[in-house]
């Protein structure tokens, strides 16, 4: 009898010092400092500190982010400040490239990271008449605009070997350096002769790129087009000035490619004077300090309402020129 009681003493005693272990570690994992999450928010900044022309910066950008195998998972509309993205992520590795749209161009091929492009829009149908030679081997595209983007190619949400539970409390945050996406060509002209009977002035510039890699920032070769270009004309000191922006020069990668500036005058009479100026090796020039590409061509126009409203180009010079930017 003594011994039965002793080891149902002993039995009591070690079914006591389980319980009290199993509260403690119950406990435990209460108290831990640690959340075990599957799926976490993803905040995104965008960071501007790489751009100079600050007035340029867009007030809402496209965010498309990707799968880690590339495959388009979400596009998120987002302030210039960036955003947290609204939902929670499946922790793991994503792809990211923000860009803004401007109503001349369009984002293609966004179903594959690898095959994201934007491309500018075709001009319409009246604008690309008034040149007629720009739509023979290349085609006509509007400027695109200012253009910035951003590209990461690898983004981590949370630890993916955390998997247990849903957290709202804690966040991945994630920094996405923007830059500028097109060239900045400035023309400047100076036109002397019979300046007063020049009513108006149409531009294109051809030999352009028409399509920017956007998990580059790189010019998609082989598809070079003509650019339309505002030109300023003051009749009272016969001077042109106008500003194209572009996303590269396909002269720079395909020396068959020429940079033609196609003009159009009008004058006062009706009558239209096309007019072709090859500026290729101007464009072709990099060197120099940060800055925009300056084209300054002189030249003499006469126009004549004898024999038929006879025009002759007498001459067009090339000034000092600048490039000290491109892509």
């Amino acid at each position: 009898m003594k011994n039965r009681s002793k080891y149902g003493f002993v039995s009591a005693w070690l079914i006591i010092v389980q319980v009290v272990v199993a509260v403690l570690a119950f406990s435990g994992c209460n108290k831990r400092p640690y959340t075990r999450v599957k799926q976490l928010p993803l905040e995104i900044k965008l960071d501007w500190s790489a751009i100079k022309e600050t007035s340029y910066i867009p007030e809402r950008l496209k965010l498309l982010l990707f799968e880690e195998n590339g495959t388009l998972r979400a596009q998120y509309d987002i302030p210039k400040e960036g955003q947290l993205l609204t939902g929670l992520l499946d922790v793991g590795t994503y792809k990211a490239i923000c860009v803004n749209v401007t109503n001349n161009v369009e984002i293609q091929n966004s179903d594959k990271f690898e095959t994201t492009q934007l491309v500018a829009k075709a001009v319409s149908t009246s604008t690309a008449n008034i040149f007629g030679k720009a739509d023979g081997s290349t085609s006509m595209v509007e400027q695109p605009g200012w253009i910035f983007s951003g590209v990461l190619p690898e983004i981590k949400v949370g630890d993916p070997l955390i998997t247990e539970e849903t957290s709202t409390s804690a966040l991945s945050s994630i920094i996405m350096p923007m830059n500028r996406r097109v060239k900045v060509v400035n023309f400047n002209f100076k036109v002397t002769g019979v300046t007063n009977e020049i009513k108006t002035v149409n531009a294109a510039l051809g030999g352009v790129a028409s399509k920017i890699d956007l998990t580059t920032g790189e010019i998609v070769a082989g598809f070079q087009a003509a650019s339309p270009v505002t030109l300023t004309y003051k009749p009272e000191d016969g001077t042109l000035q106008g500003t194209v922006l572009i996303f590269g020069n396909e002269a720079e990668l395909n020396d068959d490619v020429r940079n033609d500036l196609l003009f159009s005058f009008e004058t006062e009479s009706g009558r239209k004077i096309p007019l072709e100026e090859d500026i290729t090796e101007q464009l072709k020039n990099t060197g120099g300090a940060e800055g925009d590409l300056q084209i300054k061509i002189e030249g003499s126009l006469d126009v004549r309402y004898d024999a038929g409203l006879t025009t002759v180009v007498v001459t067009w010079t090339t000034a000092s020129e600048e490039d000290v930017d491109g892509l």
